[in-house]
């Protein structure tokens, strides 16, 4: 039997970023030209790259927020309708775009994305997903008689719904204190902490779901073995492996096995690095959460999953996109204003068989 497991803006410019040596990570882009490309000589030379980036990116050294005159821009447009008392809609029409723009770009940084499914449920709709079944069977038949009545079913899933949301509210006191461009990294702030906590749901179901029906894979060092082993796992149930998450520490033990490099093809562009997408390693697409800041890290240290392709894993359903209001407490008597974030949604995951996990040993 099945188990089921349910849960209740462009990338900027990295300039700065260097590689091991003193030469810049990424090549240079001058405007209308360039290729943004990791420096690397060679497959171990890129391998020995991402290593220190994200080495960097765990030191804080990896902006996310836009170049400074982006965010400058962002900040002064921001700042003009907050203080702009007179009428909301300024600071709300702001609000609505930054959402849009911003998540966008933490919506690739996200994996659950990348293991599950995505289907948005129309108004008054039920949310449910179909289950894709290989049941029925041929008979071999050797003389005049009656063939077996196979009689079919629809196996459906049923996310329980559930709001991911975030109240913001800052003083105005606080607003003409601040040095920071606090408007608008608390803004940023609440669409992460969005991103952070689905991510969060999305691990404890896979959690759940990779010791259903494969077991729990223990190693003190990360090899093409234990690699091999993980996938076979997915594999071995007719369901094709195609997705590896990988915590950041992971990396450091596929720089050091020597065997890892031929069987590893990168990614050369820097959006999709920082994206946490490394390249593919025995067939399967290599992700990390290893380049965000360690506060928004969800994966704890040598964890890896392995996933089936998103269709055969689960499925996240959206009841209501993304969304920021603007906000304010002046009936209560209270000098201060802010954004209620939140998104209606269900996610589910219906294939344990697609689910694969591993563990560093202490």
């Amino acid at each position: 039997m099945s188990k089921i497991f349910m849960a209740g803006t462009d990338v900027p410019a990295v300039d700065g970023l260097r590689g091991q040596g003193d030469e810049p990570a990424f090549g240079s882009q001058p405007t209308g030209s360039g290729n943004r490309e990791i420096n690397a000589s060679s497959k171990r030379d890129f391998m020995n790259q991402v290593g220190s980036i994200m080495k960097q990116a765990q030191a804080g050294g990896v902006q996310r927020r836009g170049d400074a005159e982006q965010a400058q821009e962002r900040f002064a447009d921001l700042k003009s309708a907050f203080e702009n008392k007179s009428n909301e809609r300024p600071f709300a029409v702001l609000g609505e775009v930054f959402t849009d723009e911003i998540w966008e770009t933490l919506g690739r940084e996200g994996f659950t994305g990348k293991v599950l499914a995505t289907e948005n449920i129309q108004r008054g709709a039920t949310g449910r997903i179909r289950v894709r079944k290989k049941d029925i069977f041929a008979f071999q038949i050797t003389s005049d008689v009656k063939v077996q009545e196979q009689r079919i079913r629809q196996d459906w899933l049923y996310p329980p719904e559930f709001t991911i949301a975030c109240n913001i509210v800052i003083e105005d006191k606080e607003i003409a204190q601040a040095s920071a461009d606090i408007l608008d990294e608390k803004f940023q702030d609440g669409l992460e902490a969005q991103l952070v906590r689905e991510d969060k749901i999305t691990k404890a179901l896979l959690d759940r779901a990779s010791t259903s029906f494969n077991d729990l894979v223990y190693y003190t060092s990360f090899n093409p073995t234990i690699a091999t082993t993980i996938r076979t796992q997915v594999n071995r149930w007719g369901t094709p492996a195609a997705t590896m998450l990988i915590a950041w520490d992971v990396w450091d033990d596929i720089i050091a096995d020597p065997d890892f490099v031929s069987f590893f093809d990168p990614v050369t562009k820097h959006e999709l690095v920082l994206e946490g997408t490394l390249g593919r390693l025995l067939g399967l697409d290599l992700h990390t959460d290893g380049l965000r800041y360690p506060t928004l890290q969800v994966m704890a240290p040598g964890e890896i999953y392995v996933t089936g392709s998103p269709v055969t894993v689960g499925a996240k359903t959206i009841r209501k996109e993304l969304e920021s209001v603007a906000i304010n407490k002046y009936n209560e008597g209270r000098a201060a204003r802010g954004w209620f974030i939140q998104q209606i949604q269900g996610q589910i995951i219906g294939n344990g068989r697609a689910v694969a996990a591993a563990k560093r040993l202490p």
